[in-house]
């Protein structure tokens, strides 16, 4: 197969960006995409010249003719478009996260699995040069052990869809998602978590529409990864602004290491050991990665036959984490994780 048929489900704004990755990447071929309002649709048949437009997922499935499907569709919608998609034979490729909890994540991978069908989830932060650099650094021990480590990403929230502050949405599942991928992939799968969440702002307008939140709009974790080694993560939909210089930390015993940008728009990575050195600033380049590469990513390994870094056991992972999180700050205890992965480019 010298291409992969791909059906789009989701028309909106992220699609704006992962449908020229799509029609860039030679080993992908777009053949539908699909959206429940029509005007979408529509506008995105006509602007990218894309064979054929429906109205619903299922509509796309029995009408089309396509290998993989790129779930773009809104948070509360990933885990029931990925369940049909499955069902019907297809691989997957879904937007974060894929499941709300963790059973329904199992389920999404229990069911690929009997379908003999590929199943990957964002965010792809895994794939980026940065990320490969820093997981060199850690293994070679440039910075002596590391213990400990900080992320954080956040903004005043977004101006449109107004699910992400219902019910399904939320900063957790928005925006934390990436770091808790970046660290347990670099310090591996966690052990417990200990959180808080909660809802600051109580109302919001989003598209003229006034809504009162229901959904988490800040939110703490504190990860244990086993062995002492600890990591904090913050994210949230509170922040008028904050350091996007360095957004993730790594403190070793002998110095630290700086993620520059944030891991989903990597800028380069500082190295400083011993806290005497100037801070070197290495791997500035990304190579190509770019945050909506994953969809291109995977149908070039499902026509090469390449082994991603990407796996879905470490997107499950992160669900449980997310979940864990959600229960620990209902409950104010220490949740246990029951999850583990390979970590990535360490196996």
């Amino acid at each position: 197969m010298d291409k992969i048929r791909v059906g789009v489900a989701g028309c909106g704004s992220v699609s704006e960006k992962y449908l020229p990755s799509l029609l860039a990447c030679p080993f992908a071929e777009v053949a539908a995409v699909c959206d429940i309002a029509p005007d979408r649709t529509r506008r995105q048949v006509t602007e990218f010249g894309i064979p054929k437009g429906f109205s619903s997922v299922n509509a796309m499935l029995e009408g089309a003719e396509f290998d993989l499907l790129v779930n773009l569709t809104s948070m509360p919608a990933h885990y029931e478009v990925n369940k049909q998609a499955l069902q019907s034979g297809k691989h997957v490729f879904s937007e974060k996260p894929f499941a709300p909890t963790s059973a329904q994540g199992k389920e999404l991978v229990a069911l690929a699995n009997e379908n003999a069908v590929q199943f990957w989830a964002a965010p792809n932060t895994v794939t980026s040069a940065q990320f490969r650099y820093m997981t060199e650094l850690i293994a070679a021990e440039a910075i002596g052990k590391v213990y400990a480590a900080h992320a954080c990403y956040g903004h005043s929230g977004p101006t449109w869809g107004p699910w992400f502050y219902k019910k399904g949405g939320g900063c957790m599942g928005d925006l934390a998602v990436y770091n808790i991928t970046t660290l347990t992939g670099l310090l591996g799968p966690a052990k417990t978590v200990t959180a808080l969440a909660g809802t600051g702002i109580a109302e919001r307008v989003v598209e003229g529409e006034r809504i009162e939140v229901t959904a988490d709009d800040n939110v703490m974790l504190l990860l244990d990864h086993g062995n002492a080694v600890f990591s904090h993560i913050q994210a949230g939909f509170v922040y008028g602004d904050h350091n996007y210089d360095r957004t993730i930390e790594l403190i070793g015993t002998k110095g630290v290491i700086n993620l520059l940008g944030w891991d989903w728009a990597p800028q380069g990575v500082q190295v400083r050991r011993g806290g005497i050195e100037a801070f070197q600033t290495r791997c500035a380049e990304r190579h190509g990665y770019v945050w909506q590469s994953g969809a291109a990513h995977m149908a070039e390994c499902l026509v090469t036959g390449e082994q991603s870094v990407m796996t879905i056991e470490h997107a499950l992972h992160v669900v449980e984490v997310m979940a864990a999180a959600y229960e620990s700050a209902a409950t104010g205890r220490r949740i246990p994780i029951e999850s583990a992965f390979s970590r990535p480019l360490t196996a």
